[in-house]
């Protein structure tokens, strides 16, 4: 019973991964909006997280870069979900901090 908060904080990790990589590419009139919002989602929830209990960011985080693994991966096709860009860059250096 113990582990049941760890498992959802990979759960929402992996969400949250995925809905950043959906919307990252997004612009309103000329800004980034996609990456602020996926960027500011994804510390906003390990903040809460951690506030809460701290290894949950830890599961959070854990859960997060799988899926964000495997989209960087590529394609079966031979392209990628994260264009090589300033806003695909920003994404990967999002998660790598």
């Amino acid at each position: 019973m113990r582990f049941v908060p760890h498992g959802v904080a990979v759960l929402v990790g992996a969400a949250v991964s995925v809905a950043s990589v959906a919307v990252h590419r997004s612009v309103v009139l000329g800004f980034p909006l996609g990456l602020l919002l996926a960027l500011l989602t994804t510390f906003a929830t390990a903040w809460a997280m951690r506030d809460m209990l701290p290894a949950l960011a830890t599961s959070y985080a854990a859960g997060w870069l799988v899926p964000f693994g495997f989209v960087l991966s590529g394609r079966a096709e031979g392209d990628y979900a994260v264009a090589s860009d300033l806003r695909g860059y920003g994404l990967v250096l999002g998660a790598l901090v």
